[in-house]
This record gives C-alpha cells, sequence and structure tokens, in this order.
C-alpha cells in the first residue's frame, strides 16, 4: 500500500512540475508598469479600412472621458473634441477627408487663446495639450478593442467649413 502511495506522491509532483512549465509567461514581461498597457501599446496600429459597425455609446464614452482626463500645461484645458457620427455629418467631413470609412470621427481642436504660454519664449501649450488628448483617445479606443488612427493631414480651413 505505502508503495502506492509513494507512486501517487510522485504523480502529484510531476504534475506539479508541469504546471510550472509555463512560469516564464506568467512573469511580467516589464520591469516597471503593467503589462496589460504595455500591450495596448504594442497593439495599437493606424487602421487605414474601418468596417461601418457602429461604436456603442459605453465605448464612445469611456474614450470620451479618457479625453477629459488627459493632462494640459497649466490645467488650462484649451482643448475641444466633437463627435461626428451622424450620417449628414460624416458625409461634409469626408468632402475634406475619406477618413477611411470610420464610423464615428473625433476631431480634436484647440483653442490657442486659452493655451498657457511659456512666459521664456512665448510657446503656446494648444497644441501641444491637443497631441495629448488625442493619444489618450486612441489608446483608450485600442483598449476597448476599437480600431483607430490618428489623421493629420487635412486643411483645417476646410474641416470648419464642413463642420461649423
Amino acid at each position: 500500500m505505502s508503495k502506492l502511495f509513494s507512486r501517487l506522491s510522485d504523480f502529484a509532483r510531476i504534475g506539479n512540475r508541469a504546471a510550472f512549465s509555463d512560469m516564464d509567461q506568467k512573469i511580467t514581461k516589464y520591469k516597471y508598469g503593467s503589462d496589460a498597457f504595455m500591450r495596448i501599446l504594442e497593439s495599437r496600429y493606424s487602421c487605414h479600412s474601418f468596417t461601418d459597425y457602429p461604436v456603442p455609446d459605453s465605448k464612445l464614452q469611456m474614450i470620451l472621458e479618457a479625453g477629459r482626463l488627459a493632462p494640459s500645461a497649466k490645467n488650462c484645458q484649451p482643448v475641444r473634441i466633437w463627435v461626428v457620427k451622424s450620417e449628414e455629418a460624416l458625409a461634409r467631413l469626408r468632402t475634406v477627408h475619406p477618413c477611411y470609412g470610420a464610423p464615428v470621427v473625433l476631431v480634436v481642436g484647440c483653442r490657442n487663446e486659452e493655451a498657457w504660454v511659456r512666459e521664456s519664449d512665448g510657446v503656446n501649450s494648444a497644441k501641444t495639450d491637443a497631441a495629448i488628448v488625442l493619444t489618450h483617445l486612441m489608446l483608450t479606443a485600442t483598449d476597448a478593442g476599437l480600431a483607430n488612427m490618428w489623421i493629420w493631414d487635412f486643411d483645417p480651413s476646410k474641416v470648419r467649413q464642413a463642420l461649423p
């Protein structure tokens, strides 16, 4: 009987060793921070072809909240986000840029006159603040499972005409 228990004990030890064989995958890849955040950074890419599936309001609200939480210089918050999702507004916007068929477009703008200006050289923080907001929006969209891209190739005056 003791041989049987001894043998069962050996099987248990082998099973425990097998459970530890995947230990490298359980150890975090990065020394600091969160593997989850790094996976978001690694998985984000610029999508050039979107499906027409609607974006759930819950995901859109989470993305917009991330933009609201983005820091700005001296907390001046000169950045504005416009949500473009009606067929009419998207059609007007697509006269300026094709937007690759995205079912929702977030237009991010900034008001130079509301931004902090560095005293030493007069540099206005508005565009930097807008870039930070955009980054928050894009990373949160990626985390929500939504493809996205930053479109910089457009004429701002034409966007203002299309979407007054």
